[in-house]
């Protein structure tokens, strides 16, 4: 009897738990590199200034990173009121890198160099994407648990409000962090 109670009880915790854990979203990544050249640290930084594609405000970048956050929602409705019961949420990532051509003329030194800084650079632009992923999962949680409306119509606007609103915030996280990072030179991706 007291194991039967004893799983009882357990069915009954599983059951409380919420059936619509947070996860991390979906994600795509897309990276799209420009090869740079140049045996010198000073001829692969000429190399990038020249080839960086990446221009945003009136000034060059040597790299970038966009997301994107999509999301889904379904809904049941009780003819008094409709509530959100499922989302789901897609992580679009695109990267823009520069790539070092590999040669062998290249003194192992700038070489090593080179990956220290690309580490750095890399690390940077990854944290855009944890925002973006951050964004993602909060999306999630807000319209899980922003209760019902009086109607569907009133749900769905707003349910794109919220999600809009959380883009936003993120949007200026982002901005701080490149701000307060100064675009990855503070933590460590400087060159040459």
């Amino acid at each position: 009897m007291f194991e039967h109670h004893h799983i009882t009880r357990l069915l009954l915790i599983c059951s409380l738990l919420p059936s619509n854990a947070l996860a991390e979203p979906e994600t795509r990544i897309n990276t799209v590199y420009y090869q740079v050249d140049g045996n010198t640290a000073e001829d692969i930084w000429v190399d990038i200034i020249a080839k960086s594609p990446v221009k945003q405000n009136g000034k060059q970048h040597v790299a970038y990173t966009r997301w994107n956050v999509n999301w889904k929602f379904w809904w049941y409705d009780h003819g008094s009121s409709c509530e959100i019961n499922k989302v789901t949420t897609r992580l679009d990532v695109a990267y823009t890198l520069p790539r070092l051509k590999q040669s062998a003329s290249i003194p192992q030194s700038v070489t090593a160099h080179w990956e220290k800084y690309y580490a750095a650079l890399l690390d940077h632009e990854q944290g855009h994407k944890a925002l973006g992923v951050k964004a993602a999962i909060e999306i999630e949680h807000q319209l899980l648990n922003m209760g019902p409306r009086r109607n569907c119509e009133q749900l769905e606007l707003d349910a794109n409000k919220m999600a809009r609103n959380v883009i936003d915030k993120y949007s200026q996280l982002e901005k701080e962090y490149d701000r307060s990072t100064n675009h990855g030179l503070n933590t460590g991706a400087v060159y040459p």
